[in-house]
């Protein structure tokens, strides 16, 4: 009986909240500079210490009741996102995760949100604000895991974005990556983001020095290693693509893993700069790697120098790199043409 008492007492003090804070946007609803006035202010002040009071149940229930009154509009809604944001996150960031996720349309992230800048996605500044601003990445996976798969996929890669900032830093979210991946699912998941990880977000490409030693630090697995290396000739710098083919050269990938790396970063590498490609070429030692690149290469030049695409091509013995260089170049020739037919005939196509 007395925990029924208080329950129904803190419905009802969540309720006289829901009450005053709708009257108070009432009172000022009519006036646009209502808000910046000194009254209002104190009203607000006083609501939010009494919101800060509630626990996670009582939240539940004052958003709920707050997204079922017809009273409820933009400025409001802008608003409630702000003390979401403030007091709930910060007081009780797993309790919150879980309940955004099971309940994304009381919080502003059900894909029917106000037009952009009113309201902020609460999800996204739980992430960011543990992340960046508390350092506490720990913190970002207990909410990750409570959360389903399609927000784990969504929300994953802020944490990636706000932390890897630094290599010990990187080290602290592979270990949290590690520990979280728990499910097929969520395994796939973080393979899918190591890429971001080893070798940054956005336009600003970190040094072949600055990723090798952290590479050589982490100890990533061959699973792992396979992973973060896919794509790896958009995030390399143009001019060290050399650097990263002798690296993996050295590197124990299964040899069909080694030579796709080569063929794609040589594939974009002879796009950008084929007289340095063709120099590495020339003076790199015999390897997997090197037939890659030298299929990769005599591909991309065959338009406009046949002939030393030839040359490259009669060095690779019959196999994978040869047959992918000549089908290349005969995909990319008019159809039916006298070149494409004399080609064909000479590699044996089309049989």
């Amino acid at each position: 009986m007395e925990r029924r008492n208080e329950y129904l007492a803190m419905r009802e003090r969540v309720k006289t909240i829901r009450l005053d804070y709708f009257a108070l946007f009432r009172d000022y609803g009519e006036n646009a500079n209502g808000e910046s006035g000194e009254e209002f202010r104190k009203r607000q002040a006083e609501i939010k210490s009494r919101l800060e009071e509630l626990d996670p149940a009582a939240i539940r229930q004052f958003m709920d009741e707050c997204y079922s009154n017809p009273e409820l509009n933009l400025r409001i809604r802008r608003d409630l996102n702000g003390y979401v944001r403030t007091v709930f996150i910060g007081k009780y960031p797993v309790e919150m995760a879980r309940m955004m996720s099971k309940s994304p349309e009381l919080f502003g992230i059900d894909g029917k949100s106000a037009p952009e800048g009113y309201i902020q996605d609460p999800f996204q500044h739980l992430v960011y604000y543990f992340s960046w601003e508390k350092k506490d990445i720990q913190t970002v996976f207990q909410c990750l895991a409570e959360a389903p798969p399609e927000f784990q996929s969504k929300y994953i890669s802020g944490a990636l974005e706000h932390y890897a900032y630094s290599a010990p830093k990187r080290t602290e979210l592979l270990e949290e990556m590690r520990a979280f991946a728990s499910t097929p699912e969520q395994v796939k998941l973080v393979k899918g983001q190591l890429s971001e990880l080893v070798f940054g977000r956005g336009g600003a490409k970190a040094t072949f020095v600055e990723v090798s030693d952290w590479l050589e630090s982490a100890n990533l697995s061959g699973d792992e290693l396979d992973a973060a290396t896919r794509d790896m000739q958009k995030k390399v710098r143009v001019g060290e693509t050399g650097q990263w083919l002798d690296w993996l050269a050295k590197r124990d990938l299964p040899d069909d893993v080694s030579k796709d790396r080569a063929f794609e970063l040589a594939t974009a590498w002879t796009e950008k700069d084929y007289l340095a490609a063709g120099k590495w070429l020339k003076s790199a030692p015999d390897s997997p790697e090197k037939s890659a690149v030298a299929s990769a290469y005599a591909a991309k030049v065959y338009p406009y120098d046949p002939e030393g695409a030839m040359q490259w091509i009669q060095t690779l013995p019959e196999g994978r790199d040869r047959s992918k260089a000549v089908e290349i170049i005969y995909q990319n020739m008019p159809k039916d043409s006298d070149e494409a037919n004399a080609f064909a005939s000479e590699f044996g196509l089309g049989k």
